[in-house]
Order: C-alpha cells, then sequence, then structure tokens
C-alpha cells in the first residue's frame, strides 16, 4: 500500500498557521496569563524536536541539497526576493540576535520567501571565565536551525567554536553527513586564530564526515583536511571588487 501524499507542503503548513503578521494562531489562543510563561525561551516550539544526550541541544537534520544559490545578508532581506537565495548570518549578533531568538515565529514567517537559510551563527568567544553564554548560543543555533528544517525550510547547519574548551560541545547537536557551513572571516587575524581554525575543521571532519564544507570568506589553505571546500565570497572580498 502506496503512502498517500500531503496536499501542502511542510512550509506551506507552517505559514498557513500564522496570520498575515505572522502571528502564531496556535500561540494566540493561549489565554493571556498563561501566554509569557509558554513562550519563554520558545518553549512552545519544541514540538517534535529531538535532543541530544550531553548538554540537550536540539540535534539537527544533514542537509545534501544544493547549494548553487546567492547569498543575501539578514540585514538586507528586505532587498531580494528569496528565490535561488540563501539567508545567511556571519554577521555581529546584534543584528539578528533579537530578531530571531526574541520573535523566532514572526520573523521566520517575513523570510519564508527564502530558497534556502543558514543556521543563525551565533558568537562563541575563546576569552570568556565561564562557559555559560557559549553553550547558551549554541543552543540556540540549533534550535532555530531544526525549527526551521521540522517547518520544510532548506536549512544548512552551520558551525561555530570558541577557545579550546568549547570542542567539548561546539559540535554536538550537527548531523553527520551533511553539508556544514563555517565562517572563515576571523581565521586571518593571527597564527593562533589561524590555527585555532584549521584544528577546528579538523575536528569537524573527524567527528560529523561532512559531505561538503561551506566556508564564508576568502580562500585559504587549510592543511590536512581531506573534506571537499567550497568557498563563498564575503561582503568585504564582494565590495572591493565591485568597489
Amino acid at each position: 500500500m502506496t503512502k498517500p501524499t500531503n496536499l501542502f507542503s511542510k512550509k506551506e503548513l507552517y505559514q498557513m498557521e500564522h496570520t498575515l503578521k505572522g502571528r502564531s494562531i496556535r500561540t494566540s489562543m493561549i489565554p493571556k496569563h498563561r501566554r509569557r510563561k509558554v513562550i519563554y525561551d520558545n518553549m512552545h516550539l519544541m514540538d517534535g524536536m529531538t535532543f541530544t544526550t550531553r548538554h540537550s541541544f536540539p540535534q539537527m537534520l544533514p542537509y545534501n541539497g544544493d547549494t548553487d544559490f546567492e547569498l543575501v545578508s539578514f540585514t538586507d532581506r528586505k532587498k531580494h526576493t528569496g528565490k535561488n537565495e540563501a539567508l545567511y548570518f556571519f554577521l555581529d549578533d546584534y543584528r539578528f540576535r533579537d530578531q530571531l531568538w526574541c520573535d523566532l515565529e514572526r520573523t521566520t514567517f517575513s523570510i519564508s520567501h527564502y530558497d534556502y537559510f543558514f543556521t543563525p551563527d551565533f558568537s562563541l568567544w575563546r576569552d570568556l571565565p565561564t562557559e555559560y553564554y557559549n553553550l547558551q548560543n549554541t543552543f540556540r543555533n540549533r534550535f532555530v536551525g531544526l525549527f526551521w528544517q521540522l517547518r520544510g525550510f532548506k536549512t544548512i547547519p552551520t558551525y561555530s567554536f570558541g577557545g579550546l574548551s568549547s570542542f567539548s560541545y561546539c559540535l554536538e547537536g550537527l548531523p553527520c553527513h551533511s553539508v556544514i557551513a563555517v565562517c572563515g572571516l576571523s581565521n586571518r587575524k593571527d597564527l593562533q586564530a589561524y590555527n585555532v581554525w584549521c584544528y577546528a575543521l579538523r575536528r569537524l571532519e573527524e567527528e560529523k564526515h561532512p559531505t561538503l564544507i561551506l566556508v564564508y570568506g576568502p580562500e585559504i589553505d587549510i592543511p590536512d583536511l581531506h573534506t571537499p571546500v567550497k568557498f563563498l565570497e564575503d561582503f568585504i572580498s564582494k565590495r572591493f571588487r565591485h568597489g
């Protein structure tokens, strides 16, 4: 017996569950006195998610689709149609943090016309006295990415890392055998930054066996890496090339 096909795609169902202003119909039906508690830290959006054992990060699904798209920064999202375009977040956190994490449903609805997403590149720092904020940002990266995937959006997992201590968790929740994206703008600050960056990519290869690594930034040598790498032109290089 053949499995019946769904009349609507996951993405279409997501759009139908919201008003034209991007407000969730289901959330609006929750009594006001309970709504704030329910939506705190996006707990009402966890349906269908699975979580890792160690740090309870959302476990993202692999992406192995097309990578021949145009890049659009989240800050330029209103200037483009989204057709064959991928929305990226390799930006300072303040440019996307509040819209994405604090208003995830409405922001997602407003960008749902884009064909591809990168997961948000929430920053991980190298010299913090505690890993609390890095752990929180890793969780948020995986949460937003899986939220999009479960609603039918083509979403490419993004890999971020901080200092050496972050490698005890920064790969957790990333899928195996998937296209993985990483920012390459900070690897030329100094020799130490370059060495940590190369080490991070080798760890990614060893633990997650990616099918392709997308590097947002200029081409650079990555010794002892065997995974195919595709470099994506960053906004600084593009500005100089067209300037």
